[in-house]
């Protein structure tokens, strides 16, 4: 039975008209104000100065913005292998004959009910601190004096010890939608599996990995929007240090103004965060676009 077009219009609608005026009106006022110097937030209309591509120009010479696009790709990238390593290894063990499997999951999935700003400041003073953090009390205890003595929050240290944390808090997440996953491939492909001799590594990448393609595609694209829209970590933990910065706290400085920041190059310039909006907003579609493109939907062919 077919649908007529009126009924269809009446039910999306709705949802049609809200997605307009929540996403792209938004957007595209966005955009257009990337192309002018906007003096604050609150400036009329009327106070903006047009100056073109002007602010991407600026921003494509920027050492402190390219520095937040080197450190938000090593997010994406670093924290992507850890983040889908241990969450394939969870979501497998997870689905497996282990005992109190709900037990376990709510243990993984934990980090995840936690504010992102009370997680950070755990990581910092309570991991990390050179005098009475885990990791310094551990590796002393262990004997591993050169570890103990890492200064985990120093220059050297501080951007990899921001993406193990911020890992850390992600794992459940995406090991939740894995396991889900997972649990919808017949039992019936590994119990034929194990009946002719495979091993659980020869099951995970004959068996679990093809049939998980669709689903390893969506989580691909849910990490890349997260990790390229990275902001409360990099406040939290470097404030204003380059090694640090992601375009997101960036294009926030440039929005509220310095901070008594010493890397920004200059004050306040609305229009030039909004550039920096757009520019995150176009790789995260590019990168969702790539990967859809890397990783095809499977079709039946009957």
């Amino acid at each position: 039975m077919k649908l007529k077009k009126p009924v269809v219009a009446l039910f999306l609608g709705p949802a049609v008209a809200i997605y307009l005026a929540i996403f792209l009106y938004p957007t595209l006022r966005t955009f257009a104000m990337s192309f002018y110097d906007i003096p604050s937030l609150s400036s009329k209309v009327a106070e903006w100065t047009f100056i073109g591509w002007d602010n991407y120009a600026t921003l494509s010479r920027s050492p402190y913005f390219l520095d937040s696009v080197k450190n938000v790709l090593g997010i994406w990238a670093i924290g992507g292998a850890l983040v889908f390593a241990f969450a394939f290894l969870f979501a497998v063990i997870l689905t497996s004959d282990v005992r109190g499997k709900a037990f376990w999951r709510s243990l993984v999935f934990l980090p995840n009910t936690v504010s992102a700003v009370v997680l950070s400041v755990v990581w910092l003073q309570y991991v990390f601190n050179s005098s009475y953090g885990l990791l310094a009390t551990l590796f002393g205890k262990l004997g591993l004096t050169g570890l103990a003595d890492i200064q985990w929050t120093d220059n050297e240290h501080i951007y990899y010890s921001m993406i193990i944390a911020f890992s850390f808090g992600s794992i459940g997440y995406f090991m939740l939608i894995l396991n889900a996953g997972i649990g919808r491939i017949p039992a019936d492909y590994y119990e034929a599996a194990t009946l002719d001799g495979a091993s659980v590594w020869t099951k995970f990448m004959r068996i679990t990995m093809p049939l998980l393609r669709d689903v390893f595609r969506t989580t691909l694209v849910l990490w890349t929007i997260t990790a390229f829209n990275f902001f409360v970590w990099s406040a939290t933990f470097g404030l204003d240090d380059p090694h640090t910065v992601t375009p997101g706290y960036y294009m926030y400085q440039k929005v509220f103004g310095k901070g008594g920041s010493v890397y920004l190059e200059d004050s306040f310039n609305v229009g030039a965060g909004a550039g920096v909006g757009i520019l995150i907003t176009v790789a995260t579609i590019a990168a969702a676009v790539l990967i859809g493109r890397l990783f095809p939907k499977d079709r039946l062919e009957y």
